[in-house]
Order: C-alpha cells, then sequence, then structure tokens
C-alpha cells in the first residue's frame, strides 16, 4: 500500500515538474551563460589555489617536488577541463538534460513571485557581487539585466530544481526497495534519504559555495582594513598626495584589501577614473567605512579638499574603535559558547573526585 502511494505521488511531481518546465523555456539562454560562469570561477578559484600553492612551496618546500609536481599537474588537469566546458557552453555547444533541471526552479519562483525585491534573491546577488568575480560586478549587465542577478536566479533555480527531484527520486527509490520486498530503517528509509540528499546536495553546494567565498573575503577585508587606513592616514599626514599613498599602501602587504587597492591603481593606470576604479571597489567589497573614504577620497581628487587628512583621521578613528567593539562581542561570543562545556568538565572533575571519596564511606 506504501509502495502504490509512493508511486502516485511520483507520478503526480514528474508530471507537474513536466509542466512546470515547459512553460519556462525561454531561461535556456541564462542558465547556459551561468553554467559557462560556474566553470569560469571554478576555475578561477583554482588557478588562486595552484599559485598560492607554488609561492609557498617556493618559499618554504614543505613537500617534496616529486608530489609537488604531481599535485600542480592534477590541478592544472581540472583547470584545462573548466576551461574547456567554459568554451563549450559559450558557444552553445551543448544543453543537457541536467541543464535543464533549473527550468522547473525559474518557473516555481515567478509563480511564488520571488523577484528582484525579494530579501532572499537580494541577498543572494549582493553576495554575488561581493565574490570578487569580474562578471558578477554590479555595473556588469547582460541584456538589461545584472549579471548578478542572473547568477543569483540561477543558483536559486537550481536549488529549488533539484531539491524537488530529490523528493521525486525519494518517493521512486522508496518504491523500488518495497516492491523488491526491502523492509526495515536500513532496506528503505536509507535508500530513500540517499534518494533525497544526493539531489539536494548538488543543487546546495554550489549556492553554499558562493555565499561561504562572499562571507570570506567580507571578513577578511573587515579584519585588514583598519591598518590600512591607518597607514594612508600616517602618509597622508606626512603629506604625501592621496593617491601615492594609496600606491605606498597597496604595496605594503598581500590580503584582501591591499590586493583590491593595487586593481584599483592599476584600473586608474588603464585610463579608468578615480571615480570609477573606487565605484568598483565598492561593488567588489562592502565595508561601512571603506564607502566613507572612497567618498572622500573620489571628493578630494574631483573639488580638493583641505582637510582630507583630518577627515580620513576620523574614519581612522571609528574604525578602530569598531574593530574594539567588535573584538569584544566577538569574546563575549566565545565566552557564551564556552560556558556549557566548561560546566561539563567541572561535573566530570566532581564526579572523579566525589564518587570515589564518597565510596570510601560506608553508611
Amino acid at each position: 500500500m506504501i509502495a502504490v502511494a509512493l508511486m502516485v505521488v511520483f507520478t503526480i511531481c514528474a508530471v507537474f515538474f513536466l509542466i512546470e518546465s515547459g512553460k519556462c523555456s525561454r531561461m535556456a539562454a541564462e542558465i547556459v551563460l551561468s553554467r559557462a560562469w560556474t566553470s569560469r570561477f571554478a576555475r578561477q578559484t583554482l588557478e588562486e589555489k595552484r599559485d598560492a600553492f607554488a609561492e609557498a612551496y617556493k618559499k618554504y618546500q614543505s613537500v617534496s617536488e616529486k608530489k609537488a609536481k604531481k599535485t600542480l599537474k592534477e590541478w592544472q588537469k581540472q583547470i584545462d577541463a573548466y576551461k574547456k566546458a567554459e568554451e563549450t557552453y559559450l558557444s552553445g555547444k551543448i544543453f543537457s538534460v541536467l541543464d535543464m533541471v533549473p527550468l522547473f526552479g525559474y518557473q516555481l519562483m515567478t509563480e511564488l513571485k520571488i523577484n528582484a525585491d525579494s530579501d532572499l534573491l537580494r541577498k543572494l546577488a549582493g553576495s554575488c557581487e561581493h565574490t570578487g568575480y569580474i562578471e558578477l560586478e554590479r555595473g556588469q549587465e547582460t541584456g538589461g539585466k545584472r549579471n548578478s542577478y542572473i547568477y543569483a536566479w540561477y543558483l536559486l533555480a537550481s536549488l529549488f530544481s533539484f531539491l524537488y527531484v530529490g523528493v521525486m527520486l525519494c518517493c521512486f527509490v522508496g518504491t523500488l526497495v518495497m516492491a523488491a520486498g526491502n523492509s526495515g530503517l536500513m532496506g528503505v528509509a536509507m535508500p530513500m534519504a540517499v534518494g533525497l540528499v544526493g539531489p539536494a546536495l548538488y543543487g546546495y553546494i554550489p549556492y553554499d559555495n558562493l555565499r561561504v567565498k562572499a562571507q570570506q573575503r567580507q571578513e577578511e577585508i573587515d579584519r585588514d582594513f583598519p591598518n590600512a587606513i591607518s597607514k594612508i592616514v600616517l602618509l597622508v599626514m606626512a603629506g604625501m598626495n592621496i593617491i601615492k599613498a594609496l600606491e605606498e599602501t597597496a604595496a605594503s602587504d598581500d590580503s584582501m584589501i591591499y590586493r583590491e587597492l593595487r586593481l584599483v591603481i592599476k584600473e586608474m593606470n588603464q585610463g579608468s577614473t578615480v571615480q570609477q576604479a573606487f565605484t568598483r571597489l565598492q561593488c567588489r567589497c562592502s565595508n561601512k567605512f571603506l564607502d566613507k573614504m572612497v567618498s572622500i577620497v573620489t571628493k578630494s581628487y574631483v573639488s580638493g579638499n583641505a582637510n582630507l587628512a583630518s577627515d580620513l583621521k576620523v574614519i581612522n578613528d571609528e574604525c578602530w574603535l569598531d574593530k574594539k567593539h567588535q573584538a569584544r562581542r566577538m569574546g563575549e561570543s566565545v565566552q557564551n559558547r564556552l560556558f556549557v562545556p566548561t560546566m561539563l568538565m567541572f561535573v566530570g572533575i566532581l564526579v572523579v573526585i566525589v564518587v570515589p571519596a564518597m565510596a570510601g564511606f560506608s553508611f
């Protein structure tokens, strides 16, 4: 009876899936473009990892030369594969059955009225812009729609679609294992769980990877920006031109905010205006003190500002004060998290000491 019910549910879900997917064929172009971007971002991430490994090996040689060459060779194969996949999608030579799955998610979001005004999509698009991928910067558009929103739509559509496919597969697998005469937890529940979790993870991992990358960049920028602004303020107060101060600061370290400042200098040297270069910086990096600094620097560069050094110093003081508050909040958070383990250790010590002591008394 349960097997029949699962088969009915699977059939209804499959028919609904096909009907909804057929309504949204117009989104195929965005899926192809997003698939190409996915391969490009995976390639860029692996290239960064490869370069970091090569630099670390050159300095420290923590592994054997043979192992280092083998690792670099394997990564290069993956990089070439991602590059080939990107080129194939951009040429329009491929659109597989797996690529059609997100069509259901697009139509489902349309019917659920998840649009550009929804918090879910807006936050995800913001995460896309803060990953550092040039294609997803706020100013980049394709067909009148921001690239960040195109990719955010694709990630959400894939997540909803593969979660739905997981539910269908769960019902279908349950029907098969019951028809084969299996029963019990291991015989039925485990295969059904695998059928559900497998597709769901396939849709969730790209979504989560992008959010994690944006969050890690954000945390690194927030952590290092106070040091960067302090260097800029020191150089400006010493009488250095603001652009020269930015160049000197950018060359002084290799963490995220310094690499972003070097990119700003590079763009200005290639013909971009100060305002254009800093606007792109704000798109890639979300930090309220950075926004204040950019506003002051661009205004100073265009119309002049006799109080530039003092204005930057105010931002520097606010930035460091916020960092102190943040450090205190983190300390309190860690203390709260350690309360339960500390109490458990205390109880354990009491048990170890008190129980043998009590066992020595005779009542």
